[in-house]
């Protein structure tokens, strides 16, 4: 599954402060809607947090907030591809690539999440995305941890394996302090190595992007792990490794109704 990590970063509702105090009805009415966003997003209320996206939306477009859209629009496209939608998830971005009164930052972050929505369906295009991105973030870019794993996924989906290690490597270096990226970039060297025949190796990288999974406790990129073990121990013969990653398997998937 991708990982899509939307950085709602100084622009979210409580940063930056410079803005000035505003008591308008409207303006409250669509923060307040910004905020109750971001709690569902904490409280895990994906779906809560989809709608409470839209209202920001419509809040924010009714004043002719465009930083305010840009918010809303990033954090419904985020909840919506969470649960599966991923053709709404497109729609709530493409308006930000379209036209140039959203933040330079934001259309950035629109660019990166929609190549990262549509890489498995659509390679050319998300290969488009990614190069612009790279054109228009400025140095030091605040998604290129992003861009490089997006990159190696694209180059493993391409067969490029020195690429892929490349991309992964970088990713690893520049999110120290970023556990679910790492994770990432860990899993997609566990790849790059099974693909080389490096089952040890595979397995080593493999169990420390679980350990970090495990922290962020996103259930979907630890069956992504896992399913990942499986395939690990069923190359390199390993029985106990096998009967370990199908207990996990079986684990997660009495919780999520999945398919192990």
């Amino acid at each position: 599954m991708n990982r899509v990590w939307v950085f709602l970063f100084c622009v979210v509702l409580t940063a930056c402060g410079t803005a000035p105090v505003v008591t308008s009805p409207a303006r409250i009415v669509a923060e307040r809607s910004h905020r109750m966003a971001l709690q569902a997003i904490q409280d895990g209320r994906i779906e809560s947090a989809e709608g409470e996206w839209q209202q920001a939306l419509r809040g924010y477009q009714a004043i002719d907030d465009w930083r305010g859209q840009g918010m809303a629009r990033l954090g419904l496209a985020q909840a919506s591809q969470r649960l599966g939608r991923g053709t709404q998830a497109e729609q709530a971005l493409l308006p930000m690539l379209q036209e140039g009164y959203f933040l330079p930052e934001q259309q950035v972050q629109a660019a990166l999440q929609l190549a990262q929505l549509i890489w498995q369906q659509d390679l050319p295009r998300a290969q488009r995305l990614l190069a612009q991105v790279r054109l228009s973030c400025v140095a030091p870019c605040f998604v290129a941890v992003q861009m490089d794993n997006l990159a190696a996924q694209i180059a493993l989906e391409k067969g490029d394996v020195s690429a892929a290690a490349q991309f992964a490597t970088q990713a690893l270096d520049l999110a120290k302090e970023r556990p679910a990226e790492r994770a990432f970039a860990l899993r997609l060297l566990a790849e790059v190595a099974l693909l080389q025949g490096r089952w040890l190796d595979a397995e080593d990288k493999l169990m420390r992007a679980i350990d970090l999974d495990r922290q962020s406790a996103e259930p979907m990129w630890l069956l992504d792990d896992y399913r990942l073990l499986l395939k690990i121990a069923k190359r390199k013969g390993d029985v106990a490794l096998e009967k370990k990653a199908q207990a996990h398997l079986g684990s997660l998937c009495a919780a999520i109704e999945c398919s192990p």
